[in-house]
């Protein structure tokens, strides 16, 4: 569910009680499952954009892209993806389009918000290393989309290893065994490329950058750039730009 106005509401569990009211603000999203059922009550307008995403759609997707399969999506309430915002803008306008123009669109903007969904809330099944104590290529896969789809949020390793169905040391052994980096190191090197390309490739901002690929502030993404690149972000854009 992808809100459009501010809208005041509360969740009916299953035995009839209510749960406080909370407000879900313009641009905000809430992502439940539906196999149990869901019920809210709501205080004034609602205007929300609605998703229905049958499980099977996932297996498919996960099938097609050779990726090992998800179990099911974190529930999340009253989250802030920029993704999802950016498709649902793109997806207001086509209410108005002639029917055969929405019909094409309509199928590439479902494959790439059903993508995202799985990449950055999708939880795997329980995940076990091979007889050697490394991981397999599906799985290794799994867990570098994992970390490119959530590098904004910090990727904490305990929050990977839910996600991708191991524990924490198994990750840690594995993946180790597997790349020949910790993934501490790893997602640091990532968290370095991704920064570098999005300052030869695109024009936000420095803090911006920062923020998107994960580093706490502006001040710490130019001091830890600086370190290893020998000059600050802006400068290296400069002799970069693409």
């Amino acid at each position: 569910m992808l809100y459009l106005v501010d809208v005041d509401h509360r969740d009916i569990l299953p035995d009839g009680a209510r749960t406080p009211l909370k407000t879900y603000s313009r641009g905000s999203m809430c992502l439940i499952s539906l196999r149990n059922g869901a019920a809210i009550s709501v205080r004034g307008r609602f205007e929300a954009l609605a998703f229905h995403i049958p499980s099977a759609l996932f297996i498919e997707l996960a099938d097609e892209a050779g990726e090992p399969r998800i179990d099911d999506l974190t529930t999340c309430r009253r989250i802030n993806d920029q993704v999802v915002r950016n498709i649902g803008g793109a997806l207001i306008p086509m209410f108005d389009m002639p029917d055969e123009v929405r019909d094409t669109l309509l199928p590439h903007i479902g494959l790439a918000l059903s993508a995202h969904l799985a990449h950055r809330y999708g939880r795997s099944p329980i995940q076990h290393l091979s007889a050697t104590g490394q991981l397999s290529p599906l799985q290794e896969k799994r867990i570098k989309a994992y970390i490119a789809a959530n590098l904004s949020g910090g990727t904490p390793v305990d929050k990977i290893a839910e996600a991708c169905g191991f524990s924490v040391d198994e990750l840690c052994s594995g993946f180790l065994s597997t790349t020949g980096q910790p993934v501490s190191e790893w997602i640091a090197s990532y968290r370095m490329s991704r920064a570098q390309s999005q300052l030869s490739r695109t024009g936000e901002t420095i803090a911006r950058i920062a923020e998107e690929c994960g580093f706490p502030d502006e001040n710490e993404f130019v001091a830890t750039f600086t370190r290893a690149e020998g000059v600050p972000p802006a400068v290296w854009r400069l002799r970069n730009r693409h």
